[in-house]
């Protein structure tokens, strides 16, 4: 039997994927909107590649507290996508893949990692064995049992329970600035962000730069790492509000903490990224531009 091939040209999840980084990348540098304009065209309302896109996200954000249940809900979306209109699913595939290559220098594009890139390609490979035959049993199989983890597996980790003070103080803020992390651009790309400062915009446009070229990032982070832990060293000894010292002294202890390794995590940028944003509001009130 056939094996599935995965194909990112053909996987209307890792492309979207793509073209919302593509989005905030435009955003922060404010050139023309391109990415933006394309997503509107292919993934608006009526389309087939918005209708397997929905599937997508129902699969990649759904949980259940068993395997049963996470199988018996893969199912229910593998039957749903053979109501689609393959024939013009294509068409629409074929067109999106033009306009990019038009748009865009495609292995650039492509490059660009995503986090869940198994994730994609175990949806994307199940589709097609649904809509197909003769392809590899076992592929398959591997492909379900890698969504049936995901969709069972425990989202409340030790990890996330015991999440640093300050970002828990910021998840409170009802501000975009705390939904700064690649991966939640990526679900907001509509969004302008033009409260941002330079500091912020900046370690924006290095992150998506180069993601390509974790040393450069690195060496990047390092050294902002290094000025930011300065300067709210040098905030923390002179500020008299008993609050915000000890929002200044747990930032300096998150910032401390991180270590530098082959590749800068997207919690090390937000937590970067929130250090910028107190520094910022500390400037506002004593009156100084930020």
């Amino acid at each position: 039997m056939r094996k599935i091939k995965h194909s990112k040209f053909k996987n209307t999840g890792f492309l979207f994927e793509l073209l919302t980084r593509q989005v905030t990348l435009e955003i922060i540098n404010g050139s023309e909107e391109n990415a933006k304009g394309i997503i509107k065209e292919f993934y608006g309302r009526g389309t087939e590649l918005s209708k397997e896109l929905r599937l997508f996200n129902l699969l990649i954000n759904e949980k259940y507290n068993t395997e049963s249940k996470a199988e018996k809900y893969i199912d229910a979306i593998l039957e749903a996508h053979t109501k689609l209109d393959y024939n013009k699913l294509q068409r629409e595939k074929y067109n999106l893949i033009k306009s990019i290559k038009e748009n865009f220098e495609i292995s650039n594009f492509l490059s660009s990692p995503v986090t869940n890139y198994k994730i994609l390609a175990s949806i994307h490979k199940l589709f097609e064995g649904k809509k197909n035959d003769i392809l590899d049993i076992k592929d398959v199989f591997d492909s379900k049992l890698t969504l049936v983890e995901h969709i069972s597996s425990n989202s409340q980790t030790p990890k996330n329970v015991k999440q640093d003070k300050l970002v828990e103080e910021y998840k409170k803020q009802e501000k975009d600035l705390r939904l700064l992390t690649y991966k939640i651009l990526v679900e907001t790309f509509n969004k302008k962000y033009t409260t941002l400062n330079e500091s912020q915009k900046g370690l924006l446009r290095e992150y998506i730069n180069n993601v390509s070229n974790t040393s450069k990032f690195n060496e990047y982070f390092e050294s902002e790492l290094i000025k930011t832990i300065t300067e709210l060293h040098s905030m923390y000894k002179g500020m008299k509000d008993k609050i915000t010292k000890i929002k200044l002294r747990e930032t300096i202890n998150v910032l401390k903490k991180q270590k530098i390794g082959k590749k800068i995590t997207d919690e090390q940028v937000s937590a970067l990224m929130m250090s910028y944003e107190l520094i910022k509001e500390i400037n506002n009130v004593n009156g100084k531009n930020s």
